[in-house]
């Protein structure tokens, strides 16, 4: 009986040394209705404490409403295990003792649970304060730990702050930073949940070309931080909210802590740019989750598909002339991904590439080629190029079955955007190409055929007409256009380009084409759709246009409305020319009437005009040899001595300079215990205590090395 009173004791004793933590009282608890609050409407763990109101009473896992019933230690729990990941294993934030994570519990108040005038809404991430993190959230929001791991980063990155960097970085009070704490609260939630990887993939695929920081994509520009975390570990994104300086944008911050130039920063982008054709993000396995994502997109919902390669607007077919059309143009930091389909046995592709520098006063570029196999994966990437004017070509190799042409803006100065700034007010670098032996999207035989089926060709332009849609003889549809599903076209409707239109009914002479996709809605009139826009169950009516990067869901355009740039605007009736977001940062507000004169919609970049035929000529010969043969070289990875104890040696024999950039080692679990940059290096020393052991040690680069290592002891 003594022992088991004694061992009762023990573990109250355990239980209050592993609950230190205390709770803190903000003031807001003092105000109607949060002072309603009581412990017996609390739940605590060790570091979470949740606050609901009386309207679920004191046990909500009864409350016979399902929207709001729900079971606090079930949020706890999970809290716990996301706040293990972020503090114990990523050491994003500090709990040590002294600091305020390490003296309070963060503070949950569950939504819409307080009655009339209490908080409400989704979820929110935050603090209480100046003091402890803190977040609001409604039950549903709860109910698996994908919404309450980004939110709990929130409330951390405020911690940064309050205890962590005090000389006022951590990115608060700045907006072009602002952006920065919903990509990073995604990209912890990552590493999480690995599958959220391709969560609201059309999004960033459609917006790819947009600024790194824009606001149109601010929840799914993580991938620059999958790179970062790939090749300099996930501390160094954690340094970027320690180490940042007040009125700092994050990719000021990495270029100082790096130490780089503007022109390094630049290439460093491009590392990363060059891997998004393959998802070529080894960590956590981001890049499979990524390719499965788009190709399901790509073979099941294609109408998502909104952008994902860079459509080219030819010039001359005879000379292989394009040009990138201004919706396209890559803004700071953004990119194009454009596949190119070889015309010559030989596999010899040349690309002469000439860049628009009057355009702006920071225009420059990065560009290369990429090459994949056959199931989406890296084989090699091309030479990095960031010459204004240049020749480059590639030899593909046996069993390189995707060849891409990636080309990124990149700006002499770095401009950091406020929130909202409006489309004319980005920079853009537009550039044109001349192509030998290969042709780009769009214009290869093969475009959208796995599509082509159940259909016909259309007696008036020959584009396809699925048959479950219903198309006039008097309706056009262009060679390159698709029309499929349910669709209605009738009258003199022009369907032409490269447009994409599914389900949905339009008449009169409406004119749908450029790279324009339209999924369900009506359009009607003399409406016309054009560039890059996208619409999803709009009504557009008499003379309305969509054009440039518009994108809008549900909404109805009427007479005079012209909605273009990167606007994504509510309904409107009102004349007038709407290039942005409206925002008191560019002036706009809804359907505000504003015309094209207005301030807002003065463009920063100057017009061009293309280059002549001698401008884009080509050096040398580029003419297609069907006797060329691909170059074989054999590499090799060697490890010596191995087995070894602490120290060995790698060496990579036949390697280019540029081919191999990351090392990393795995133990026989698949954990990676070893991570480094290894580019231009040739012979790397590696001195680390690992257990004795099978080893899987890994060159990644422009291809893929493994190399088994034995430890011994």
């Amino acid at each position: 009986m003594k022992s088991h009173v004694l061992l009762v004791w023990c573990l109250l004793i355990t239980g209050i040394a592993a609950a230190q933590k205390s709770v803190f009282i903000p003031t807001e608890f003092s105000s109607a209705p949060l002072n309603t609050w009581s412990y017996s409407k609390s739940y605590q763990s060790a570091n979470f404490i949740v606050f609901w109101g009386n309207v679920v009473g004191t046990d909500p896992a009864s409350y016979p409403d399902a929207n709001l019933a729900f079971n606090p230690q079930s949020i706890c729990d999970t809290l716990e295990k996301i706040y293990t990941k972020y503090i114990s294993e990523i050491k994003f934030c500090t709990d040590t003792s002294t600091k305020n994570l390490g003296k309070y519990k963060i503070i949950i108040v569950m939504n819409d649970t307080w009655g009339t005038n209490g908080p409400g809404g989704w979820a929110f991430g935050g603090t209480y304060d100046n003091t402890i993190g803190a977040m609001w959230v409604h039950p549903n929001a709860t109910r698996d730990g994908g919404v309450i791991s980004h939110e709990l980063t929130h409330s951390l990155q405020g911690m940064i702050s309050i205890q962590e960097n005090t000389v006022g970085g951590g990115f608060v009070n700045y907006e072009p930073a602002g952006f920065f704490w919903e990509t990073h609260a995604n990209f912890m939630r990552n590493q999480m949940y690995p599958r959220f990887a391709a969560d609201d993939m059309p999004r960033w695929m459609g917006t790819s070309m947009f600024h790194y920081s824009s606001t149109r994509h601010h929840y799914d520009a993580f991938r620059l931080l999958f790179t970062i975390q790939q090749i300099d570990g996930i501390s160094m994104v954690n340094r970027l909210w320690k180490e940042s300086l007040a009125n700092e944008h994050p990719l000021v911050t990495y270029r100082r802590l790096k130490g780089w130039t503007q022109s390094q920063l630049n290439d460093f982008m491009y590392e990363y740019v060059k891997r998004e054709p393959t998802a070529d993000y080894t960590v956590n396995g981001f890049g499979g989750i990524i390719r499965a994502q788009r190709d399901a997109l790509i073979n099941s919902e294609p109408h998502y598909v909104w952008r994902l390669n860079t459509i080219l607007t030819r010039i001359s077919a005879g000379t292989g002339r394009y040009v990138v059309p201004d919706a396209f143009a890559p803004q700071d930091y953004g990119y194009n991904i454009i596949p190119l389909y070889p015309t010559c046995s030989g596999g010899l592709v040349t690309v002469k590439f000439k860049g628009h520098t009057e355009v702006n006063s920071t225009a420059g570029w990065r560009y290369g080629f990429v090459t994949a196999l056959a199931d989406g994966t890296i084989s090699r990437y091309g030479t990095l190029n960031s010459a204004n004017e240049s020749q480059i070509s590639i030899q593909l190799n046996s069993g390189e079955s995707k060849l891409y042409l990636v080309v990124m803006g990149a700006p002499t100065t770095h401009t950091s955007y406020v929130w909202e700034p409006g489309w004319p007010k980005i920079k853009r670098y537009p550039y044109e190409l001349r192509i030998a032996n290969a042709v780009p999207e769009g214009y290869q035989s093969t475009f959208r055929s796995a599509y082509k089926t159940n259909g016909h060709t259309h007696s008036n332009g020959g584009g396809w007409v699925a048959n479950t849609a219903t198309v006039a003889s008097t309706a056009y549809v262009g060679p390159n256009a698709i029309v499929s599903g349910t669709s209605n076209i009738s009258g003199t409707a022009r369907i032409d380009g490269f447009a994409w239109v599914e389900n949905a009914a339009v008449s009169g002479s409406v004119v749908i084409n450029g790279n324009a996709n339209v999924w369900y809605g009506t359009y009607s009139g003399t409406a016309q759709v054009t560039d890059n826009a996208l619409l999803s169950y709009c009504t557009v009516t008499n003379n309305a246009i969509v054009k440039g990067d518009a994108m809008e869901w549900g909404v109805t355009l009427g007479t005079g409305v012209t909605v273009g740039g990167d606007a994504e605007i509510g309904n409107c009736s009102t004349a007038g020319v709407y290039l942005q977001v409206p925002h008191t940062n560019n002036g706009r507000s809804d359907c505000d009437g504003k015309g094209a004169g207005d301030a807002s919609n003065t463009d920063v970049n100057s017009s061009y005009t293309q280059f002549t035929d001698a401008q884009m000529a080509f050096s040398g010969n580029v003419a297609c040899s069907a006797t060329a043969v691909a170059k074989t070289v054999t590499r090799e990875v060697v490890i010596y001595p191995n087995p070894a104890a602490t120290s060995f040696n790698v060496s990579l024999r036949n390697f280019d300079a540029e081919e191999a950039s990351v090392l990393s080692i795995y133990n026989s679990e698949g954990k990676e215990v070893l991570l480094q940059g290894i580019k231009g290096k040739t012979t790397i020393n590696i001195n680390k205590a690992l257990p004795a052991g099978i080893y899987v040690l890994k060159i990644s680069g422009s291809r893929t090395y493994t190399k088994k290592l034995v430890i011994t002891k």
